[in-house]
């Protein structure tokens, strides 16, 4: 049992891929299931993962914690008003009940009080020393920043304060202090300001260099260099060396003296981390009476709450020059290349704005300048802020990306008493996914507990209609050719597991070269990834108006752009679904291409030849899963400055790059781009020398990563030398992960070979929750899903069928 106060565990908090990896193994449909709820403000990744999802002010967060602590304690509990009573009183029975196996999180931007009132809780149920380990923690003196006036020497270490500290001291032209000395990755904000007297030292990437850490259990993990450092800069661990006076100044050799004496020095470095380092669990006085948190008015149209909350993808700041964080779209809202001011559907209509009109928002005698973007799920009277955008200095990619929230950040995460009014400006906001509902349809199938374990099937028989024949329209040429093969490529993913968080994507990209586009590609709809996370709002149908289906006012016959006005997005439940070619056996797009360039092979994969793609598209139009992506445009060989729209230059009309025409540069080299030398030289750096680089004119998609594959294959006939194993298998450990897969934080995807029973894949997809999406179609995809199933308490008066399956039922009767 885990009750989440503000705490997006599964997102924008620390070490959220451990979270995301316990969290899930809980998550496997039977009785020992775990249950979530979520109390929080924003529409987060664990509030759309929880079974029960409180949406309130995160002001009003303590209150609740306080009473939910009183109601465990056997006493009453003072609820918000706006809050229901029954709601809250229910959780309290569910955690009691559960005693011994309840786990209580608070939320980084809830206050000291809000974790005190946590702790309090787990003690009071018996979840400490049980689900709660507490680790000492190191006592680090650090200077007072508010009395940096009187020093005369600040040394940064990798920090950017000019831009993302909310002290005074950094906001001024003109600064006071005497000597600055800072190490950092870039010329950013505080490499630009105007100190009286300032060193920059070029900081070496912690990959470059040898280094030691500790992870979050307090294990003591080694750090080993795994390329020569590229430009020269010094580490971390040297740079405070030579500041300390230290003998030992290079980094191995510091690493080493840190180590010495805890055993095997060999051992650590081939492990990667020192076994038994793990520190023991140390017991804390929970005597003092917890922390007594008085009523706040609720937050309202004169006087709205500010949350400002760390960006999923960019952090603080510190990835905005990064172009594949930046494209990725926000696991919630899929947004690219921006943030915005997240607001509710009711406050969006109190205040009269709606998405991309320019507001202006004040706090505290501070302003700052915005987008509007409705938020399905968003607490009332709340303004959400992502922080990290806004960047004055950051690089290529970064700088003039979205609005720096920072300028109305005092260091409280959490604020009310904001005012917003609109400028009469617009903006274009690029999302990837405008259309929010399933409209009824089972692409993803829920199922609450208690109904799967009445029908393990369920899954199975939500079809949207029999197919009018049994036979394909698109036969494979190859059935009969994959009876010899050696292996069956397929893949399982599994939904309950899934949490969207994108980590998948981002593998993906990494690992097959796919480029960014920029954010008017974006919105034109040309995205390149390969894979995508469809995220689904689903709502009570009762709460929809639907009158007729000739009614020009229901919701259903509204426009994407018009769904943020609908009433049913007040309170919904989110469901993500990875979504990447399926590897159709019968592959609706291999019939239509005139040039034979997307084909399958004996083992199940649909494959390109780029060499022969003309670029007719028609594979694309002819997919029903719409997971083909076309190049375009050179996006491989044009810097982020020709990808920003709306006019695109070409080599031919005259452009120069490095002083040069481009149409010469082709001439002497047809390799050349419209990037200079150096730029040139990093980027081919970055690409995986075992994919090729496509480039204008190209369809491309995910091919199950048969580049590993094919790495695979040839390393066990190496192996096998004269004898025929040559065949790969999981029991052996021969078989390759994807992308994907490897970095599936939840381990969500599974991929193998099918023809193998004893395959991992092959036992997912035996399970009475696998299915096929758009099955109906007879496309035979490999790539299949696990359903998903909720573990809701009956109790509580948000108890509800998936609004998912309720939907589908109405739909087809």
């Amino acid at each position: 049992m885990i009750l989440s106060l503000d705490c997006d565990f599964l997102g924008g908090e620390d070490d959220a891929h451990n979270h995301i990896r316990k969290f899930a193994a809980g998550r496997k449909a039977g009785e020992d299931m775990n249950r979530l709820y979520a109390v929080e403000s924003l529409f987060t990744l664990t509030g759309a993962s929880a079974d029960h999802r409180l949406r309130v002010a995160a002001s009003l967060v303590g209150e609740i914690a306080q009473a939910v602590l009183a109601l465990v304690n056997g006493s009453s509990g003072s609820i918000p008003a706006t809050v229901d009573v029954k709601w809250v009183s229910e959780l309290a029975k569910d955690l009691v009940a559960n005693r011994g196996n309840v786990l209580v999180v608070a939320g980084q931007r809830q206050p000291i009080e809000v974790h005190l009132l946590a702790y309090a809780i787990n003690s009071a149920l018996g979840a400490i020393g049980n689900m709660v380990t507490l680790i000492p923690a190191t006592d680090t003196a650090s200077a007072n920043l508010k009395d940096f006036a009187a020093s005369d020497t600040l040394v940064i270490v990798g920090g950017n304060p000019a831009y993302n500290s909310w002290l005074s001291l950094f906001k001024n032209e003109v600064q006071a202090s005497p000597t600055i000395v800072r190490l950092g990755y870039y010329e950013d904000e505080s490499a630009s300001t105007t100190w009286k007297s300032q060193w920059l030292f070029p900081a070496g990437h912690y990959l470059e260099s040898w280094g030691d850490a500790t992870t979050s259990d307090g294990i003591l993990v080694a750090i080993q260099p795994l390329i020569q450092p590229l430009f020269g800069g010094i580490t971390e661990l040297e740079f405070l060396a030579r500041i300390a006076g230290e003998t030992q100044k290079n980094a191995y050799d510091i690493v080493q003296a840190t180590f010495n004496g805890s055993g095997d020095w060999q051992k650590f470095l081939f492990n990667g981390f020192l076994d038994g380092s793990a520190p023991q669990p140390v017991g804390v006085n929970a005597s003092a009476a917890s922390p007594a948190i008085g009523s706040v008015p609720a937050p309202s149209a004169s006087s709205l709450e500010v949350i400002f909350y760390r960006d999923a993808k960019v952090d603080d700041g510190f990835y905005a020059n990064n172009g594949w964080m930046q494209e990725l779209p926000d696991p919630v809202t899929k947004i690219t290349w921006d943030n915005a001011v997240l607001v509710s559907r009711k406050t969006a209509r109190d205040l009269n704005v709606a998405n991309g009109d320019i507001v202006e928002i004040s706090l505290n005698g501070k302003l700052v300048s915005g987008p509007i973007w409705t938020q399905p799920g968003m607490a009332d009277y709340s303004l959400g802020l992502a922080l990290g955008y806004g960047r004055d200095k950051a690089g290529r990619v970064g700088t003039g990306v979205g609005f720096n929230a920072y300028k109305i950040f005092s260091g409280k995460y959490i604020e009310t008493g904001a005012t917003i009014r609109k400028t009469g400006g617009t903006y274009v906001i690029a999302t990837t996914q405008s259309h929010w509902s399933m409209e009824g349809r089972p692409a993803v199938r829920e199922a609450n507990l208690d109904d799967f374990i009445k029908d393990p099937k369920f899954a199975q028989e939500m079809q949207e209609k029999a197919p009018p024949v049994v036979q394909s329209l698109y036969p494979n040429p190859l059935d009969e050719a994959k009876k010899t093969a050696l292996h069956q490529w397929g893949m399982a993913v599994d939904l309950n597991a899934c949490v969207g968080c994108g980590t998948c994507v981002i593998a993906c990209q990494s690992e097959n070269n796919i480029p960014i586009v920029g954010k008017d590609q974006v919105h034109r709809g040309r995205e390149m990834q390969w894979m995508r996370i469809d995220r689904y709002y689903t709502s009570d149908p009762k709460r929809k108006n639907n009158p007729a289906f000739f009614d020009f006012k229901a919701d259903q016959n509204q426009a994407d752009p018009d769904q943020q006005f609908a009433e049913w997005i007040d309170d919904v439940q989110a469901v993500n679904q990875p979504m990447l070619c399926q590897q159709c056996e019968s592959a609706p797009c291999e019939n239509v291409c005139p040039v034979a360039a997307t084909v399958h092979d004996q083992e199940g994969l649909n494959v390109m030849a780029y060499n022969r793609c003309i670029g007719t598209r028609y594979c694309s139009n002819n997919c029903p899963y719409k997971v083909r992506r076309f190049n375009y445009l050179d996006f491989n060989k044009r810097p982020l400055s020709e990808l920003k729209g709306t006019i695109y230059s070409t080599a031919i009309f005259g452009h120069k790059t490095d002083g040069e025409l481009d149409i010469l540069r082709w001439w002497k080299d047809p390799n050349s781009g419209m990037r200079t030398e150096d730029e040139w030289d990093l980027i081919k750096l970055s690409k995986n020398p075992d994919v090729t680089v496509r480039m204008r004119g190209v369809m491309e998609k995910c091919t199950y990563c048969t580049q590993r594959i094919e790495q695979a294959k040839i390393a066990q006939k190496v192996k096998a030398g004269a004898t025929d194993n040559v065949r790969l298998k999981e029991s052996e450990g021969t078989i390759p992960k994807t992308a994907c897969q490897q970095a599936c934080p939840a381990q969500a995807i599974v991929f193998g070979d099918i023809s193998d029973p004893e395959s991992s894949v092959s036992k997912q997809k035996m399970l009475p929750l696998n299915y096929s999406v758009l099955g109906d179609l007879l496309t035979k995809p490999r790539t299949t899903y696990l359903a998903r199933v909720r573990n809701p308490n009956i109790h509580m008066p948000d108890y509800h069928a998936p609004y998912s399956s309720e939907e589908y039922e109405n739909h087809n009767g």
